[in-house]
């Protein structure tokens, strides 16, 4: 009876230790799955920089005087701060869509050279220069992406995005006039809008404190060309890069 006893005894000891093992076992497990399971919705804050420079080159003559008066316009858009924001969806562990909105913007000069006849005394013309400033350049950018998610860690991943890329463009044009019996210039500016259409393709690396926050770097190419009233083909985006905030919920 002692003998039974003491084999009951073992028997209900095992049972309890192999029970706690189990349990144990699965909610490692199921600590583990929870980590592993990407959040569904991301939310990314970024500043950096756009580096392309594009010049925009234009020439105007008309009648003068009994002559013709020839006026060369210089004027360019130069890199600069790029503020950058996108809010996306992921679909399974490897695939996303987001929808992001960049903006740049310019503030620029340009370079006008002028050939003016007299208006008095015939192939005598004056050679005149002249320099506009506060020329704004604006971009605003919309891309709807597919994302591709590649962990490298636990707390670093590679996302690799392609899509279009929506522009709304205003740029400054520099507008010369002649005052009325003169060899001097007048000059102003005007303010033209564009839209446009191109493709953004481009990589971040982040990297998380904690599973739901941290830091990224992108590099990427988002740019188009756009077509206004005074001058065709100006080259918009172009290749961006910078840093940021990075919100996983």
């Amino acid at each position: 009876m002692h003998k039974l006893t003491t084999r009951a005894a073992l028997m209900a000891a095992a049972f309890c230790l192999a029970g706690s093992s189990i349990a144990a076992a699965q909610t490692q497990a199921t600590q583990t799955q929870a980590t592993q399971t990407p959040t569904k919705y991301w939310f990314d804050l970024n500043g950096g920089a756009q580096t392309q420079s594009e010049s925009i080159e234009m020439t105007n003559s008309f009648p003068l005087y009994g002559e013709t008066a020839i006026i060369n316009t210089a004027q360019g858009v130069d890199g600069g701060g790029l503020f950058d924001i996108s809010a996306g969806y992921r679909i399974n562990a490897q695939f996303g869509v987001s929808l992001g909105v960049s903006i740049f913007t310019d503030n620029g000069e340009s370079s006008v050279a002028a050939s003016i006849p007299s208006p008095v005394v015939i192939n005598r013309p004056a050679n005149v220069t002249a320099t506009g400033t506060g020329l704004k350049h604006k971009e605003v950018g919309t891309s709807v992406l597919l994302s591709y998610f590649r962990p490298i860690t636990d707390k670093i991943e590679a996302v690799l995005s392609i899509g279009p890329v929506f522009y709304n463009v205003s740029q400054d044009f520099t507008t010369s006039s002649v005052p009325t019996g003169t060899q001097s210039l007048s000059l102003g500016s005007t303010r033209e809008r564009a839209r446009t259409a191109g493709v953004n393709i481009g990589a971040n690396i982040n990297y998380f404190v904690r599973p739901n926050y941290g830091a990224g770097v992108f590099l990427r190419y988002a740019g188009g060309n756009a077509d206004f009233d005074s001058f065709d083909d100006l080259r918009v985006g172009g290749v961006q890069l910078g840093i940021g905030a990075r919100l996983r919920f």
